[in-house]
């Protein structure tokens, strides 16, 4: 499938956006106390954002999707800056959220809920993840223990979820719970909620490695919420379905979006070794220096051909849960080398907040864990290999 005009010309204007507009907002002191932007800062970057025509640029007028490889070439741009997913609204957990809600919400729910979305006007959350001391679902979505029964017109959930990303300050809520109910055959369901609401209280937001997403990653008790019925996403006991068709192009998205902010370290690294002097001669022209560069380069076209070879298979229409995997383990670990490579380079500045190179190591370190670690993709792709082979030695 190919690459609309229209749509590498967005990524051009997003390219721009970022970089002339949106890079000095960096040092902008207006952080909340896990250091990321203020809602405040947010919305002012959006406007900023909404006037140069590049706000939710992922989606297109008329409200459709753009495909995947077109999204992939504009969040990359988006992503130069851990402000710029933010300014244009083409970040976590929104981005995701947006799409799944797009693609199985009804036409009401949409108007209620996506449109303040896409809109740049509400932040969202995906509730799903559980504590690990519960034994609850992380990796592994099947072992949910948060639960939904069938009360009249409503259904009621209960439980606790960790690790939520942005739901302090979010408006919209997605809700993922185990049935309870006979019709549902014990499947999950999903519920689209308004935030703030007194039965998901935030119990802890903790501060974590990495701090571009605001509203951090919080604990949350859910206690005797009830939800009309016609919030539910989709069909009742097909959460998981649901999940993984918001999954594979999440994951995905973090590829794009995280490349961005690598191909920008990488900048700023090169800039560094062509400019610092060091026992006679440019940095650059050390191997031990001029070498991690190069490899860099590799790592980043690599990494562009990983992710462009996944968007081509989601395109097909196939939920590409294999080759998600395949792109968030070789994209995640790639970029952790970039990152850490920009960091060595450019020795004592590179581990300072003179740059955002130090963020970007923070941010690309705990990209290899979100989303599914890469010892949980290579677990499932082993199995997958194995199935093969008793299919091809039956």
């Amino acid at each position: 499938m190919t690459i609309s005009t229209e749509a590498v010309e967005m990524a051009a204007k997003v390219e721009a956006f970022v970089r002339e507009q949106i890079i000095p907002y960096e040092s902008d002191p207006r952080r909340d106390h896990h250091g990321a932007p203020t809602d405040e800062l947010v919305q002012e970057m959006r406007e900023l954002a909404r006037a140069a025509g590049v706000l939710t640029p992922h989606i297109k007028a008329d409200g459709s999707h753009r495909t995947q490889r077109e999204t992939a070439i504009i969040l990359i741009k988006s992503g130069l800056s851990p402000f710029g997913m933010l300014a244009c609204n083409t970040n976590a957990p929104d981005e995701g959220n947006m799409y799944l809600i797009g693609h199985v919400g009804s036409p009401d729910l949409k108007r209620r809920f996506l449109d303040q979305l896409v809109e740049g006007r509400s932040r969202s959350a995906f509730l799903m993840t559980e504590p690990a001391d519960l034994q609850g679902a992380g990796a592994d979505p099947s072992m949910m223990i948060t639960t939904c029964r069938k009360d009249g017109n409503h259904w009621v959930v209960n439980g606790k979820k960790c690790f939520i990303t942005g739901a302090e300050g979010a408006k919209v809520g997605i809700v993922m719970a185990k049935s309870e109910d006979a019709d549902s055959l014990g499947g999950a369901c999903m519920f689209l909620v308004d935030l703030p609401d007194p039965a998901i209280r935030i119990t802890h937001v903790p501060n974590t490695i990495d701090n571009s997403m605001p509203g951090s990653h919080a604990e949350i008790d859910i206690v005797d919420l009830r939800i009309p019925a016609d919030q539910m996403l989709g069909n009742a006991g097909e959460g998981f379905k649901y999940a993984q068709i918001r999954l594979s192009p999440a994951r995905l998205s973090h590829c794009m979006r995280w490349l961005g902010g690598c191909i920008r370290s990488q900048e700023i690294a090169t800039d560094y070794v062509n400019r610092r002097m060091a026992f006679g001669k440019q940095l650059i022209d050390h191997e031990g220096v001029g070498f991690m560069l190069a490899e860099n380069m590799i790592d980043i076209k690599q990494c562009e051909l990983m992710i462009d070879w996944c968007a081509g298979v989601l395109d097909t229409g196939s939920l590409g849960t294999v080759e998600s995997s395949m792109t968030k383990v070789a994209v995640s670990e790639a970029l952790m080398r970039i990152a850490d490579k920009c960091v060595q380079v450019m020795g004592g500045t590179g581990v300072t907040d003179k740059t955002i190179v130090e963020r970007m190591f923070r941010e690309a370190r705990a990209f290899r864990i979100y989303d599914g670690p890469t010892e949980v993709h290579k677990w499932s792709l082993a199995k997958k290999i194995k199935r093969d082979w008793k299919h091809a030695n039956a």
